[in-house]
């Protein structure tokens, strides 16, 4: 007896299932074919962003190896397909290679505008920025001394990775001012600070022995 309710109990639970199944079918079906959807499509992005990942970082050392062959012209197009493709990371390597390359083309307007572009990005870690600024007020024959020390002014001014480095370069702009007596006083200031490199305390002294001794 307990077998045929058994049965029984069976056979009507089938039924409720088919029931359900034909009464909820295409939610049923539909929900499948979205979730297997979503998972492709995940894949696919996952794969697509891994594929670009190696691209850029291809496309990018492909940029290096044509400035290591002096080959200018290529490099730059490849550097500035960089900068419209790849990620603010790249994007900033892209420009300070553009600058170096018209730094060797002698092309100082364009490198100043390359370096001009890293400082007005946002969204970056200010120690590019300051690099930035470092490297064309170097590198620039377009720019007064005087023009260039105020410019350092704000690494002159305040704590900065940059500061040991901005004050030898204000001493050497000073010198090439003649502005020898201000260059001494700030020479034998910079001297003493314990915050300098001893490759940076030996170019120092060496200049101490050329011009002040």
């Amino acid at each position: 007896m307990a077998d045929i309710f058994d049965e029984v109990s069976e056979d009507l639970r089938k039924d409720q299932y088919r029931q359900i199944w034909f009464k909820y079918k295409k939610f049923i079906i539909s929900f499948v074919l979205i979730f297997v959807l979503s998972v492709a499509t995940f894949k696919f992005i996952e794969f697509y962003q891994e594929k670009k990942k190696i691209e850029i970082a291809t496309l990018y050392f492909d940029g290096l190896q044509e400035i290591k062959n002096k080959n200018y012209e290529k490099a730059e197009v490849l550097f500035k397909k960089l900068i419209k493709d790849a990620d603010k990371g790249y994007t900033v390597l892209s420009y300070f290679k553009l600058a170096n390359i018209n730094l060797n083309k002698k092309d100082f307007q364009s490198m100043e505008m390359y370096y001009d572009k890293i400082m007005s990005l946002d969204n970056i870690n200010k120690a590019y920025k300051d690099y930035a600024l470092i490297l064309k007020i170097t590198n620039s024959p377009n720019i007064k001394n005087d023009d260039k020390i105020n410019s350092l002014k704000p690494f002159l001014t305040s704590p900065s990775q940059f500061q040991p480095i901005a004050s030898e370069l204000e001493i050497l702009y000073l010198i090439e001012d003649k502005k020898i007596k201000t260059a001494k006083i700030k020479l034998d200031k910079l001297l003493k600070q314990n915050n300098i490199s001893n490759n940076q305390r030996n170019r120092l002294s060496t200049i101490d022995e050329i011009y002040f001794k």
